[in-house]
């Protein structure tokens, strides 16, 4: 199926998404007492060999290949660093740590063609912001063998002009966290949400990846994460082999 087909069903997904997402929100607001962290906002089966549970702090290890390494700690804001002709960018992805990315191009003026990344998500704005960045310095991106790109990382990944993603490389997507438990909060939530999603659709189309992959990630609550498989990357453009014109 190609970037386009069907696109009225694939809005009308996530719309129909956003809807029960919101009356889940102001359904739970009304249900539990103050002070609580809000849980997954849907319940789909979480079980298989796909999804997982998230910790942002933390690199999964991959349990089809007991070679890799166990859980490991994930810096709390991004780092970047210039090996070679590659950028390296390692850690979660923290609010203005796009900015301090474009600060970092222009004081060490790196010679790479490519981005590496091995990033467990965060701040969704900044993640947009900095495949933007990305993609118009035309660099590449790669996830190598033993690297996660997770929850908001997959929007850097669609910022190369070329993507690429190792056998041993762990691409997930998920929801995202949508913050307070009152009722006023739970509202303008809503809204937020719509925002953020018609940001992301924006975006993804711009990169030229599938809008295919927001159901995947709608259906996966906060506290999991569905690991893409190679199929599905390269059938949703997310894993690019001709270069992007967009």
């Amino acid at each position: 199926m190609g970037l386009f087909s069907s696109p009225q069903r694939v809005i009308r997904a996530v719309l129909v998404s956003q809807v029960v997402m919101g009356l889940a929100i102001v359904g739970v607001d009304l249900m539990r007492a103050p002070g609580n962290p809000a849980p997954g906002l849907f319940n789909p089966a979480t079980e298989g060999p796909n999804v997982r549970p998230y910790r942002p702090d933390l690199r999964p290890s991959d349990p089809s290949r007991p070679d890799t390494p166990a859980m490991r700690p994930m810096p709390s804001a991004l780092e970047f660093e210039e090996e070679d002709d590659t950028i390296r960018i390692t850690g979660q992805i923290a609010p203005g740590d796009a900015d301090r990315f474009v600060e970092w191009l222009e004081r060490s003026r790196p010679q790479a063609s490519q981005v590496m990344l091995d990033s467990s998500g965060g701040s969704v704005s900044d993640a947009l912001a900095i495949g933007r960045t990305i993609r118009s310095a035309s660099y590449a991106t790669r996830i190598e063998d033993g690297a996660v790109c997770l929850s908001a990382c997959p929007y850097i990944l669609a910022g190369g002009t070329l993507r690429q993603v190792a056998d041993g490389g762990i691409v997930g997507v998920h929801q995202h966290y949508f913050g307070k438990n009152t009722i006023l909060p739970a509202f303008m939530a809503v809204a937020d949400v719509q925002r953020a999603q018609a940001s992301v659709m924006d975006y993804l189309v711009q990169m030229g990846v599938d809008l295919r992959l927001m159901p995947l990630a709608l259906r996966t609550p906060p506290e999991d994460i569905n690991i893409l498989t190679m199929d599905q990357m390269r059938d949703l453009n997310l894993i690019l082999d001709q270069p992007a014109t967009g």
